[in-house]
């Protein structure tokens, strides 16, 4: 893999306690960020399971349910009478209400109560793009089937429907006709917090992408943009099967000014932010608005190809401390997803380490199947290059040299 040079030392800036972290994954995806996030400070961490592999970066540990917010916060002031806590950081869109209240309790530094909502409703974001004149998908609120067929006629087919405010992750689905909706309208309902509904947008044609942006002392800047491909596997669902970040993307020109813009209408002005839109013929259109991060392993890849410590910077920024980062430049990264319908041989413990693929691929295993939307996930196979269509000629090449040992075995 390439990689970058050396960051510059840590400066602090701030009394350090304890980091909070809610919930976490397989750790293939998530080892990096924990190793980040305990070598800036001490870490206490809330999951659904006890920890395992996590346990070396950890300070100390509950289990809770964390779509419960009460059971959480019980288990957080547990830790809190023993550790200091001095910020609450969290991944998982359906984690925001519990971060904030666990803020609230502790008196942690986090976003303001209107950009929490802003960000944690997606009818809500459209209503401040809207009126702060940003171009977007045109999101419209349904609570009942009659009003996401109303929506439905409104925004045409092909369309999305969603949670308004999801608990799961890749809830998403798309809707080529009026027999389809319905399902996926009970769906999404099924998959959002009580009383929050679905929203119905169009399913925009363009290119798909996420900006990424980091503190400087201008205010947030684009530092990364990715692009996804769906998975044809998991439709209806919008699931991603490849991602690419290029540190030097031909889109950027037309992406910084919206994503500016766009966290600008939700008031973010501090701690990393993600923006994904679809770049029409007409210009970028903001799909959603994310005030922080969500997914540890895109953190790795922007840092291996820009030199930027996203998960760090949360990290300070849960924290209520800043973080000044150095941009490097140095190419892209890009990761395929290992991901099916049913189930492959579990690799033995001595098989869960990456291994080479190729010269220019690893494969990253996970030590069991991770149910992921409609499939499981195996693992993922990581690639670097020096462009977005380098990353991902040799993704393509990665993968058939994989199949081609797997049927030879």
């Amino acid at each position: 893999m390439t990689t970058h040079a050396p960051s510059a030392p840590r400066q602090e800036f701030g009394p350090i306690g304890h980091l909070l972290v809610l919930g976490s994954g397989p750790q293939a995806e998530w080892e990096y960020a924990m190793r980040q996030l305990a070598a800036d400070g001490p870490l206490l961490l809330i999951d659904d399971e006890p920890p395992s592999w996590q346990t070396p970066h950890l300070a100390g540990a509950r289990t809770a349910n964390l779509l419960d917010p009460a059971h959480v916060l019980a288990k957080a002031r547990s830790l809190a009478s023993t550790w200091p806590i001095s910020g609450v950081l969290h991944f998982h869109h359906a984690h925001a209400r519990t971060a904030a209240a666990l803020r609230l309790e502790l008196g942690l530094p986090g976003p303001t109560a209107a950009t929490l909502e802003a960000s944690t409703l997606r009818h809500r974001t459209a209503q401040l793009l809207a009126h702060a004149g940003v171009d977007h998908s045109g999101a419209l609120y349904a609570d009942s089937y009659d009003q996401a067929l109303q929506a439905a006629h409104q925004v045409g087919f092909p369309l999305v429907c969603k949670p308004a405010s999801p608990r799961i992750r890749y809830a998403a689905r798309k809707v080529t006709a009026i027999p389809e909706l319905a399902e996926a309208f009970v769906a999404a309902t099924a998959a959002a917090w009580t009383g929050t509904g679905a929203v119905i947008e169009p399913l925009l044609d363009g290119i798909e992408a996420t900006a990424y942006t980091a503190d400087s002392p201008s205010g947030p800047q684009v530092v990364a943009i990715s692009h996804a491909t769906l998975d044809p596997l998991a439709e209806p669902s919008l699931l991603p099967v490849e991602v690419v970040v290029d540190a030097d993307d031909v889109c950027a020109p037309v992406i910084e000014a919206t994503a500016g813009r766009a966290l600008a209408a939700l008031g973010h002005r501090a701690g990393p932010a993600q923006i994904r839109m679809q770049i029409t013929s007409t210009g970028p259109q903001v799909i959603s608005v994310t005030t922080h991060l969500t997914d540890p392993l895109m953190g790795m890849l922007i840092e291996q190809v820009t030199g930027i410590d996203l998960i760090t910077q949360a990290g300070r920024a849960a924290r209520g401390r800043t973080h000044d980062t150095e941009e490097r430049r140095l190419g892209a990264a890009a990761v395929r997803f290992l991901q099916g319908p049913g189930t492959s041989k579990q690799p033995e413990p001595d098989e869960s380490a990456p291994f080479h693929v190729t010269p220019y691929a690893t494969l990253h295993p996970y030590r069991t199947h991770t149910l992921v939307g409609p499939l499981r996930r195996s693992g993922y196979l990581l690639v670097a290059g020096t462009d977005y269509l380098q990353c991902s000629t040799r993704l393509r090449s990665a993968a058939t040299e994989l199949r081609t040992t797997r049927l030879s075995a």
